[in-house]
């Protein structure tokens, strides 16, 4: 693969950590050594029959393969040898010059539903006719990186989209969870929880298949922790990657607007991250003189107003008209926007960056990823970050003092090294790799970038990072 493609694909799979990678017919050696370098995952070379089973490839071609992903700077410790046979699935699945382009692509199908997992991404070069998008679409959402034409293949990152669970399953858990003193509201394609508690409101946002797929409890995004501070909670859960584009989602906060609900409470608080940020954002008119306190939202996915957006293609037909449709926009009427960000994620940069309000606060999040609220919560602080801007306590040194707790998580670290590597200063990411050798004893990942720099070889994941 061309170089260009490799970083491209890259900030396209929108993953904070690869921990393992299948190249099928073992076509894109310099993708796979750059994905062990940045992330420290193993690959696995695969072959695949016409019908997608597994078989033996030959030893030449092993051979051929290993010796090129020596060369891009993957040693034998890159390689997973017997695969994943736990059936835990791929994180990236590689499909070049093969399935989608010259062969028939209904041959993956069967490795596909085996071997994807919720959090899957699938790069595959395709040709045009060859129905792949068909196919494709009906496991997740399709990233087009380079068109296909009838003179050349196009190159296409897919990521999974978990089928969201029955409504009705949610409802019953939400009627119970608000009790006789709350309310839920069924709109269709999204719903709203209320758990009446203190005089403090925090309104959330959520995915319905996220909370029901991924959460024991299965609760809204921040419920536990809500609850435990004695606050108020008005959940509103998607059905479905909708970034609460719906006119009965308008609807619902206008009538809640006109019934006085927001002005019983002492304090309203919109929180949410990702599309949730989003409409933590947007939907914060409907309480003016509110906090925002969201993490890495978008702006709008209106493609006339951020043509720089290209992830999050299942949402771009989605109507964001309106009084609630750009959050940069909307968002104006609150009494402070918390936007927290990371600065070296070039997407949500340029959504921050939209948000020029006066009543804007930012936090910068450096090398934390654009799933920030995961790191800060595999950090330990992201309840208390979270708690400090609900009750208005949240300050700079206070912040930045909770965020050091970065010098010992893995995935900062990772990415400082990266960075440093990226920047031409392979003296300071040999110091990083050396510090977490000493806060992580016999990581993997770092003990095999020390020893490629200091061997003098490539170390650097060729991804070239872009700050806006």
């Amino acid at each position: 693969m061309r170089e260009d493609d490799v970083r491209a694909v890259i900030d396209a799979l929108d993953l904070d950590d690869v921990g393992h990678v299948v190249d099928i017919g073992g076509r894109a050696p310099e993708l796979a050594a750059a994905l062990h370098q940045r992330y420290g995952a193993l690959i696995a070379p695969l072959a695949l029959d016409d019908a997608g089973a597994v078989v033996a490839m030959p030893l030449k071609a092993r051979e051929d393969y290993l010796a090129r992903l020596a060369e891009a700077g993957a040693g034998p410790e890159a390689i997973s040898h017997a695969g994943r046979e736990d059936g835990a699935g791929y994180d990236v699945i590689l499909s070049i010059d093969g399935f989608g382009s010259k062969r028939n692509i209904k041959g993956l199908k069967a490795f596909l539903q085996e071997k994807l997992h919720p959090a899957s991404r699938v790069v595959i070069e395709v040709r045009k006719g060859s129905g792949a998008y068909p196919m494709l679409n009906r496991y997740g959402g399709c990233n087009t990186l380079r068109e296909a034409t009838k003179e050349s293949t196009g190159l296409v990152v897919m990521s999974v989209e978990p089928e969201a669970p029955p409504a009705a399953q949610w409802a019953g858990i939400a009627r119970e969870l608000a009790g006789d003193n709350g309310f839920f509201t069924d709109c269709g394609d999204h719903s709203f929880l209320f758990v009446p508690r203190g005089d403090v409101l925090v309104v959330t946002f959520d995915n319905l298949d996220i909370a029901m797929t991924k959460r024991d409890d299965r609760r809204p995004w921040g419920f536990g922790f809500i609850e435990a501070q004695g606050w108020s909670m008005l959940g509103v859960m998607a059905n479905g990657w909708t970034w609460f584009r719906d006119g009965a989602v308008d609807r619902e906060f206008d009538r809640l607007r006109e019934e006085g609900f927001f002005a019983r409470f002492r304090r309203v608080v919109f929180y949410g991250a990702s599309m949730g940020g989003y409409g933590a954002a947007a939907f914060s008119a409907a309480a003016p003189g509110s906090v925002v306190f969201a993490i890495s939202p978008q702006s709008t996915l209106d493609k006339s107003v951020v043509p720089w957006e290209k992830r999050y293609r299942k949402a771009w037909g989605r109507d964001f008209s309106g009084p609630y449709g750009d959050a940069a926009e909307a968002s104006r009427a609150a009494r402070e926007v918390h936007l927290m960000y990371d600065p070296y994620v070039a997407p949500d940069a340029a959504h921050a960056a939209r948000f020029t309000g006066p009543n804007v606060i930012r936090w910068r999040c450096p090398l934390l990823g654009h799933r920030l609220g995961s790191s800060l919560h595999q950090m330990g602080v992201l309840q208390e970050i979270a708690r400090r801007a609900i009750e208005g306590d949240l300050d700079r040194p206070g912040f930045y003092r909770l965020l050091r707790k970065r010098r010992s998580f893995r995935r900062y670290l990772r990415e400082l090294a990266n960075l440093a590597l990226d920047r031409g200063r392979p003296g300071l990411a040999r110091r990083v790799c050396l510090h977490a050798l000493e806060t992580l004893p016999g990581d993997r990942h770092f003990a095999s970038m020390l020893k490629r720099l200091e061997s003098g070889g490539r170390a650097n994941g060729g991804r070239e990072r872009k700050n806006v």
